[in-house]
């Protein structure tokens, strides 16, 4: 494993710098937006417009990568991302940051793109459970620490934002400088979503249930922690829900290689629901202990169970589709992540900051019953590919973990 790890050693680290970006944002976006004097409706549609751009990013990653190759790519994006990041500094109007942010879902998905499937061509089928769970862990860690590199300063100061787009840019640097050999040309698949929502229900409800609670959760949450416990409060919550993700995700897998998958993800949907109901109903009169404590195991149960989704999609997915299998479960979370802040948004204008929990709690309930739903309908699968972690904002990743030819189970 050390020789396939050193090969995708340059890979994995743009990433994990990149995502130091992609926390510390996850932080800033909310509470600068918001201090401008936005509401939490119009900070929905902001944050739906980097899903939306992740979708398109996705849709035409194959293409660009075809024509002018992984590196220039990968770097092009990180051009963008950095830019598209500044420019947050220099407007305060929705539609500028709609469309900055809109740029920047584009780039980070050609971006993971890019490397996911550079790791997919660079390392052997015997390794790849672990050389994914060193690249899923280190992703998760940059993401909890992100938050605390603009810890500290005021929601208005320029340096978050410079930090962001230099960590962006930095990211180039592992990319531009490897002697690891470039991918061949990918060949692009149809999504063909109906194949798939045919072939395993439950995955496709499961992906679309985890953009729609987990979208708009975390990108309201840093208001939730910052006006009941100050603005310090968010970075510590956005952090403790990707550690108990980061923490719970590989042993429920595990699990989950064992018993039904269903069953493992409604049991990480019921944990979520719980936690968002405990929230909602405690709003303002928890604790801050006892809050970051509940947002640990909301995220911990929330943020792992779509990684399970693709496994159950892989048990089942037909032999030589997995890739289309997993592109199209990507899709489905993006449209999830578009959807759930702009139905939380407007949740929180009306009914307060509870008004998010609420909807995530329901949402997540509904994903948990439709999971006992789906497990009467069908039995369970005859074998399993062994489960490997996953991320929404993984493009390629259940080519990586499981193999583009691997033979899925059909029942």
């Amino acid at each position: 494993m050390t020789n396939q790890l050193r090969n995708v050693a340059a890979l994995i680290a743009a990433i994990a710098i990149l995502q130091l970006a992609g926390g510390l944002l996850g932080v800033r976006l909310p509470l600068s937006f918001t201090e401008a004097g936005h509401s939490r409706t119009e900070l929905g549609l902001v944050a739906a417009s980097y899903s939306a751009g992740f979708m398109l990013g996705a849709m035409i990653a194959t293409t660009l990568l075809s024509r002018v190759g992984h590196i220039r790519v990968y770097a092009a994006c990180a051009a963008v991302f950095a830019v598209a990041t500044l420019a947050l500094h220099f407007t305060s109007d929705l539609w500028s940051w709609g469309l900055a942010r809109i740029a920047a879902g584009v780039a980070v998905a050609l971006m993971f793109a890019a490397i996911e499937s550079w790791m997919n061509f660079s390392i052997g089928s015997s390794v790849r459970g672990e050389v994914m769970s060193v690249y899923m862990v280190l992703t998760k860690a940059s993401l909890a620490l992100g938050p605390f590199f603009a810890f500290g300063y005021a929601p208005d100061a320029p340096e978050p934002w410079m930090i962001a787009g230099a960590l962006g840019a930095l990211s180039m640097i592992p990319i531009c400088f490897t002697s690891a050999e470039q991918p061949d040309p990918p060949k692009a698949q149809p999504l063909a979503l109906v194949e798939q929502f045919a072939t395993a229900p439950a995955a496709v409800i499961g992906s679309f249930g985890a953009g729609l609670v987990n979208g708009g959760v975390l990108a309201l949450a840093p208001l939730y922690a910052s006006e009941h416990y100050g603005p310090y409060a968010a970075a510590e919550f956005y952090s403790a829900a990707f550690t108990g993700s980061l923490l719970l995700q590989w042993p429920a897998g595990r699990i989950s290689d064992r018993l039904d998958r269903r069953l493992v993800i409604a049991g990480l949907t019921g944990l979520a629901a719980a936690c968002a109901f405990a929230l909602a109903l405690g709003s303002g009169r928890l604790l801050e202990l006892a809050a970051l404590a509940l947002f640990f195991f909301w995220g911990a149960g929330a943020l792992s169970f779509y990684g399970i989704a693709v496994a159950h999609m892989a048990d089942r997915a037909e032999p030589g589709r997995l890739a289309q299998s997993a592109a199209g479960l990507l899709f489905v979370w993006a449209g999830g992540s578009v959807l759930g802040p702009m139905v939380m948004g407007p949740l929180v204008d009306l009914f307060g900051i509870a008004g998010m929990f609420w909807f995530a709690g329901a949402a997540a309930l509904a994903v948990c019953a439709a999971m006992f739903w789906r497990r009467g309908a069908r039995e369970a699968a005859d074998s399993k590919e062994e489960f490997s972690p996953q991320i929404g904002t993984s493009v390629s990743a259940g080519e990586i973990a499981y193999g583009e030819q691997s033979g899925g189970r059909s029942t």
